[in-house]
């Protein structure tokens, strides 16, 4: 009999959490490229071995968001922990980002990104390939926010919430939240692990165990103790993380709470059908005061669809609010980079709104005449008249075999010969 000892296990991969130590450097352009070959990018295939891939990832992911991390600081937001109240980081707690001077505004921008994303982080296939650190993370859109104004007669730039509805993880053993791809990534006791054991008691943090506990933690407990009670909101949800900040606003008792205060509501990329709305008020507010990108091939800014939807794509457009193409035609966590400029011009137009009351800004009047372009007829054969055709152009009739009757060598006496033994064979049946 053989016993298998712990000790025999391989050992998880081990891989330092720093671009120098990976192999990687960020040139004078922003981008991440190897040390070896300046002109490759981050590259994730290390081996055929999917564990040591995995580590790598984990890696190369936590040493870009220390990166980015420490550029939003530069750009004067703070880290804060959630609950309030976690003393030490040592503690289980989600971070988020916030403006220093959040408190003096008189309007705050709050972001709730994707479930699948890194605090800070927008497409890692931006990130670590071309388009740059900036560009791919929220750093850009921090830094474009800076440059706006909260509203009429207030020059100052607007506070700034990065919510965080993605590392909702608590692993002890690393003293830090995770989101759910960096848990598969993380250390384990052996490289044969089947991965982290999640379970509420001992990996989830208090009131925020869920993107929705998150959403509700931001709305209830950060907006009221960290900003102005006159401070208006705006908001930018992105992928799944709009969906579950319009579940948490579809509910009469709390939209009633933050109607005056919500200005306007930017949804990029979420599936949230105005259909499965409770809420009058709120579909009322989304149909006004709301706008929604989605992913599309057409340019920017194109209107796909007005609040009712458009019948005439196959693009989802039941958000009850004016729906613009992105002009980013297949990822979701590339919207808001490529549509960062229309989405920003819009919360900006909405925030200079005459008086500075949302009550002032209504979405305008629009005629969509958007429609899915049809092929033409002449690439769309008609095969409806299929067994008119000779043998050898009808399709196979048996699991791709040609019929054994069918003249497939183009020889036109050897089709003449055919036909006349089929003529042959049925002038015999009809004797007999």
């Amino acid at each position: 009999m053989f016993r298998r000892l712990w000790s025999g296990l391989p050992k998880d991969p081990d891989f330092p959490s720093d671009l120098k130590g990976l192999g990687y450097f960020i040139n004078e352009e922003d981008e991440v490229r190897s040390i070896e070959n300046p002109d490759n990018y981050y590259k994730y295939f290390l081996t055929r071995n999917e564990r040591h891939n995995e580590r790598q990832r984990y890696a190369f992911n936590e040493a870009l968001e220390k990166e980015v991390h420490s550029r939003l600081e530069a750009l004067s937001l703070e880290k804060v922990l959630l609950p309030f109240g976690s003393i030490s980081s040592s503690e289980p707690h989600v971070p988020i980002f916030m403006s220093t001077d959040l408190k003096t505004k008189s309007r705050v921008v709050v972001v709730f990104g994707e479930t699948m994303q890194d605090l800070g982080m927008l497409a890692h296939r931006v990130i670590g390939g071309p388009g740059g650190v900036d560009k791919g993370s929220l750093v850009s859109i921090v830094r474009a926010l800076q440059a706006q104004k909260s509203g009429p007669g207030d020059d100052s730039a607007p506070g700034i919430i990065l919510a965080n509805t993605s590392q909702l993880v608590w692993s002890a053993e690393l003293k830090r939240a995770l989101c759910q791809v960096a848990a598969e990534g993380a250390p384990m006791p052996s490289a044969v692990h089947g991965g982290m054991l999640i379970t509420d008691d001992k990996n989830r943090v208090a009131e925020n165990r869920t993107a929705k506990d998150h959403v509700r933690y931001i709305f209830e407990k950060v907006v009221p103790a960290c900003t102005r009670v006159d401070a208006a909101l705006d908001i930018i949800g992105l992928g799944d993380g709009a969906d579950v900040v319009e579940d948490y606003l579809d509910w009469g008792v709390t939209w009633s709470r933050l109607q005056g205060r919500v200005r306007c509501f930017a949804i990029l990329g979420g599936f949230k059908a105005v259909d499965e709305l409770q809420c009058e008020s709120f579909k009322a507010f989304l149909r006004e005061k709301a706008c929604a990108w989605v992913t599309a091939s057409d340019p920017l800014g194109t209107l796909i669809s007005g609040p009712d939807g458009n019948p005439h794509t196959t693009t989802f457009s039941r958000h009850g609010c004016p729906v613009y193409s992105s002009g980013e035609p297949c990822y979701v966590e590339c919207l808001l980079i490529k549509a960062h400029t229309a989405v920003l011009d819009w919360l900006q137009a909405v925030a200079l709104t005459p008086s500075g009351d949302s009550a002032h800004y209504r979405n305008p009047s629009l005629e969509c005449t958007y429609a899915d372009e049809k092929l033409p007829k002449s690439l769309d054969p008609d095969w409806s008249q299929w067994q008119d055709a000779s043998l050898d152009q009808q399709p196979p009739i048996d699991f791709g075999e040609a019929d054994p009757r069918a003249n497939v060598s183009g020889d036109e006496e050897e089709e003449e010969a055919l036909q006349k033994r089929e003529v042959d064979d049925g002038e015999k049946d009809e004797e007999e």
